[in-house]
């Protein structure tokens, strides 16, 4: 059953990136840093209802190319599953085991800090939270292909919803490309974390011939993958 339109324009994730760093540069007057993590947060609660003071001071590590380069999984395709939010975050075992350069640590002070680093969040941990209870009630499986389909709408946006299987999202891109969002399963019940190296771009594309059966859906070439 095929349940209206999704109204999401999408393209690559790279020309996106691009763009805001782009934007960043030209008009906030400062560049991004690769390669750089926090070790180390601490706020003055004296200062913080001042707007003029600097009250968080954050120790930054710069690592070097190795430490910051993601090991990618199946790595016959790009992927997104480097610190993944489906097994616990590393960051602070990369930061015990950043060698990197000299010079490789700074102390920047700031007015505020931004944490966009996910459910297992370094920052969140800094301040004294912790996740609790179940971290998601499933799992979703990207797949970025060039799709070879019997079905009418595969080039549509769409929405996709089986019987029992769960369900698949349709979404056209540029070069021939299509991304599909497709249900896999569930968590575990103790919040337990799922094993990503057992997510693999054959489990994705199987979990999506599921919920689109009887159609068909194939692919020889996949230009990216992740699951979430």
């Amino acid at each position: 059953m095929v349940q209206g339109s999704i109204e999401i324009e999408l393209t690559g994730p790279g020309r996106i990136e691009r763009f805001f760093l782009d934007h960043i540069k030209k008009y906030g007057g400062f560049t991004v840093e690769r390669g750089v993590l926090p070790s180390k947060m601490e706020i003055d609660e004296s200062k913080v209802e001042d707007p003029d003071a600097y009250p968080i001071k954050m120790t930054l590590q710069h690592l070097n190319e190795e430490e910051a380069t993601p090991k990618q999984f199946d790595s016959s395709v790009e992927n997104g599953l480097f610190r993944s939010n489906l097994k616990p975050d590393d960051t602070d075992d990369l930061i015990r085991t950043a060698s990197g350069k000299e010079n490789t640590t700074e102390t920047v002070n700031c007015k505020y800090v931004v944490g966009c680093d996910g459910a297992h969040s370094w920052t969140r941990r800094q301040l004294g939270f912790k996740m609790e209870g179940e971290q998601t009630d499933f799992i979703w499986g990207v797949l970025d292909i060039i799709p070879k389909s019997d079905f009418p709408d595969i080039r549509m946006r769409c929405a996709i919803h089986s019987a029992n299987s769960g369900s698949v999202m349709v979404i056209p891109r540029e070069n021939k490309l299509v991304r599909l969002y497709i249900q896999l399963t569930e968590v575990n019940k103790d919040g337990g974390a799922v094993d990503r190296s057992k997510i693999t771009p054959t489990m994705i594309l199987a979990a999506a011939q599921k919920i689109m059966s009887p159609y068909k859906i194939e692919y020889d070439y996949c230009d990216w993958w992740t699951g979430k």
